[in-house]
């Protein structure tokens, strides 16, 4: 019980720092310059899974926060920001796809968060290598609440207001989907 009040309590200051942010982005280019660095990463990461080109990544991303800027004048609080963001993000995607390409591994998207250890590399790597296979050989719908939640670390909220869901069924969808991976990858390991 006192996990979900603190998640609860971490949405609703999550929700307030996004107001906040888009308020001082729309009053200047100082308060832009703040939101996009804080959603700079995410979305980089997002693209750069998809299409597996850092050129195309940085090109898309920078189209992405060119529309961003454009439209936040016009952009009125009816929920989350990064939702809001990651309907443009994902248009951008559906037009860049209108001819295929490649996506790239797991194990090459770096979060950057992580000091290097080479034996915890391997294993990671290998690891990743695995859940990649499984996860692309996924529906495209699964795919992309993968891609959501663990690549660009969006909330079940936000995920649901990108896709038109509700969060409960996000939640569930998720967990779901985890919990069959999960078993996948250990069949494939025996």
């Amino acid at each position: 019980m006192a996990e979900l009040i603190q998640t609860k309590t971490e949405n609703i200051r999550a929700l307030e720092d996004d107001e906040r942010l888009v308020r001082a982005a729309q009053r200047s280019l100082d308060g832009f310059k703040i939101l996009y660095d804080q959603w700079l990463s995410p979305v980089y990461r997002y693209f750069y899974y998809r299409v597996g080109n850092v050129k195309e990544a940085e090109d898309l991303t920078s189209q992405v926060f060119l529309k961003v800027y454009e439209e936040l004048p016009r952009y009125r609080d009816k929920g989350r920001f990064s939702a809001w963001l990651f309907t443009i993000v994902r248009n951008k995607t559906a037009d860049y796809f209108r001819s295929p390409h490649p996506e790239v591994p797991l194990d090459t998207v770096d979060s950057g968060d992580r000091p290097f250890d080479l034996l915890d590399q391997t294993v990671r790597s290998d690891e990743l290598r695995r859940l990649d296979r499984l996860i692309r050989t996924l529906p495209e719908e699964e795919q992309e609440l993968i891609r959501l939640r663990f690549v660009v670390q969006l909330g079940y909220r936000e995920i649901g207001a990108v896709l038109n869901r509700s969060e409960d069924a996000v939640r569930k969808n998720i967990s779901r989907l985890l919990a069959r991976m999960q078993v996948q990858l250990e069949v494939d390991r025996d």
